[in-house]
């Protein structure tokens, strides 16, 4: 029995290095490639543990290198998530496939549905850091702890580096950001079932310190992000709380300014935590699919 509901765990080599994939659900259930996000781990999936189960679907997360059991990668960008995704979907024999990504790991499931137009079938943004380089900065609306975080990535790696290691270790080095959620991430995160979620979390992504940590933020905000545009044609669905204070509703916007025929759908007094609303969004995602597919 694993610590975790997920199906199987593999390792998946690349051209760069071996990521760890985590499969979750039912596996004749659609395809759903996650991006899970900054920082975290392959054990966090959309609606929590239960959720690609309540969904029917089937989800594969996995650790961004740099966190969890993937090695680091240095140089990392956001347009390698593509084949990563590509990498996972051949590893399942699926070919077409729907692709998901939580706040960090946002920017990096829209990567996947621009480079693989011809198999990522649906698109889910969900609470997903905004478009940087693409005419939006990124650093709009947020915190002053995100804002001093984001300046720190666009000056370079030692500065990142310094910045983060002041925070402290762990769960510990978020506290600042906690400290601020709206009352509905406080009543999502005093759940027992999330609870014991993050706890997992929190002790297997730091796996290598804060290198996946770093590799995120250079890529997100210091380096290109490896696309030639945000050119997205699949069906696409923009999930944002109004009272998130992390990723803040202004980064939907957009998002929906870039992709208009998106769907943006916004959770009245919803923070940064939608697990509830996760769920719906991995329904979303198969039918979709389905629908391509009939």
């Amino acid at each position: 029995m694993t610590s975790a509901p997920w199906i199987r765990q593999f390792e998946l080599k690349t051209a760069a290095g071996s990521i760890r994939v985590r499969e979750w659900g039912n596996p004749d259930g659609t395809l759903i490639v996650f991006h899970h996000g900054t920082p975290s781990s392959s054990s966090s999936v959309p609606g929590g543990w239960t959720g690609p189960t309540d969904a029917g679907v089937r989800v594969c997360s996995y650790d961004r290198p740099g966190y969890g059991a993937s090695a680091p990668v240095p140089g990392r960008t956001i347009g390698d998530a593509a084949e990563w995704s590509r990498r996972i979907a051949d590893a399942c024999e699926v070919e077409r496939f729907a692709v998901m990504g939580t706040s960090g790991g946002g920017p990096h499931a829209v990567a996947a549905a621009v480079a693989l137009p011809d198999r990522v079938r649906a698109l889910c943004v969900d609470v997903g850091l905004g478009p940087e380089g693409f005419g939006f900065d990124a650093s709009t609306g947020m915190v002053p702890e995100t804002s001093v975080e984001i300046e720190a990535a666009r000056g370079g790696e030692a500065a990142l580096r310094d910045h983060l290691q002041s925070l402290g270790d762990g769960e510990d080095s978020l506290a600042d950001w906690y400290e601020r959620l709206p009352p509905s991430d406080q009543e999502v995160l005093a759940r027992p079932e999330v609870q014991r979620e993050d706890a997992f979390e929190s002790k297997e992504w730091p796996t290598f310190g804060i290198d996946g940590w770093v590799e995120d933020d250079l890529a997100l905000f210091h380096r290109a992000w490896g696309l030639p545009s945000v050119s997205v044609h699949v069906p696409t669905l923009l999930l944002y709380g109004e009272a998130d204070v992390l990723v803040p509703i202004s980064h939907g916007h957009a998002w929906h300014k870039l992709i208009p025929h998106a769907e943006l759908k916004t959770v009245p007094n919803g923070g940064h935590w939608l697990r509830d609303h996760e769920v719906d969004a991995l329904r979303w995602c198969s039918s979709i699919v389905r629908s391509n597919e009939s």
